[in-house]
């Protein structure tokens, strides 16, 4: 059996390409302007920090890096940037649907000689996967992805063949359905609470409450058609590793955690649930200063309440980072 580097090689040579790119899919754009992502967040510039954090994870737990990364939904690169810098392998192939995410990615990376490794570029829908080598990648890496992909099972399935023994499928900032469910309960005591302290609930609050309530029940839902949404599901941990486990993966689990907790000094600041909440209120959802006000004011005991629960320990558990490592007998 050829070497990694070689294989792959090979098989990034006889790809086809599109305007420029490495394709592996059609083009999908991104549901919204792409343009406009990091503005949304209040990113302004790359950061490296991701991109190590989840290195420093890869090595803390004994994944095999010998062997090329791939990275699933680049994004405007916020993880890219930093993976690019430290993977310690000797190729990463970055893609996304979007070829405009793609060309953001490019950009912010900037000069080619800064990364730690050799990069391609690829336009791949996740859904996709199952096309890819078997046993070609040490990493497949991902932030922010995986609730967007339709069909996970499959997606796990076919991560599970295409990655090198030793080798690790490694996910953050994934939605978990626990915390999140207790967001929307959180959320449908807004109106009810302003309204008992004199304040009236106006029409265009009322509109993000139910956006609010209404998508948390959309990701939950598992007995309707997601194809055509963006967002799509809310995960378990238990159900995340019986999935992993039926295709050589063993999961490690950290709550609330992200990449960045990973860069030394690697002192974890995790999240409490009343920031997370009034973040995703802001970002996520676009509640408009004034209203978020109220909330933060009067939904104070009910936040601090949850907050005191998790004192001593993470939880509840919002959102995380997934390791699936595979096992080093794994073919």
């Amino acid at each position: 059996m050829p070497t990694a580097p070689d294989s792959f090689s090979a098989w990034i040579a006889r790809l086809p390409q599109w305007h420029g790119w490495l394709q592996l899919s059609p083009e999908r754009p991104y549901a919204h302007a792409e343009e406009e992502y990091d503005n949304q967040y209040g990113v302004t510039a790359p950061e490296p920090e991701d991109g190590e954090g989840l290195c420093n994870l890869l090595k803390t737990h004994g994944v095999d890096t010998r062997g090329p990364a791939l990275e699933i939904g680049c994004g405007t690169g916020r993880l890219t940037y930093g993976l690019a810098r430290h993977y310690p392998g000797p190729d990463f192939l970055v893609t996304d649907p979007s070829q405009t995410f793609l060309r953001i990615t490019q950009t912010q990376l900037g000069d080619p000689a800064a990364a730690s490794t050799q990069l391609h570029f690829a336009m791949l829908n996740a859904d996709d996967l199952g096309q890819l080598p078997p046993e070609m990648f040490s990493v497949i890496a991902m932030r922010s992805t995986l609730h967007h992909i339709l069909r996970v099972e499959e997606f796990i399935a076919a991560c599970g063949r295409t990655l090198r023994p030793g080798g690790a499928l490694v996910m953050g900032a994934e939605p978990v359905e626990s915390g999140y469910v207790l967001m929307g309960a959180v959320g449908q005591s807004i109106a009810p609470v302003l309204q008992a302290a004199g304040i009236t609930v106006r029409p265009e609050w009322t509109r993000q409450i139910n956006d609010l309530t209404d998508t948390v029940k959309f990701y939950c839902r598992r007995d309707i058609n997601k194809k055509t949404a963006e967002d799509k599901h809310l995960f378990r941990e238990h159900e995340m590793a019986d999935l992993g486990q039926q295709h050589g993966l063993q999961l490690k689990f950290f709550p609330n955690a992200a990449f960045s907790n990973y860069v030394a000094p690697y002192v974890p600041e995790f999240e409490t649930f009343s920031h997370f909440f009034l973040n995703y209120l802001q970002f996520c959802m676009l509640y408009d200063a004034e209203f978020l006000e109220l909330i933060r004011r009067h939904l104070k005991p009910q936040l601090k309440y949850l907050d005191d629960c998790y004192r001593s320990h993470v939880g509840p558990t919002i959102t995380g980072v997934f390791l699936l490592k595979k096992n080093a007998g794994q073919a």
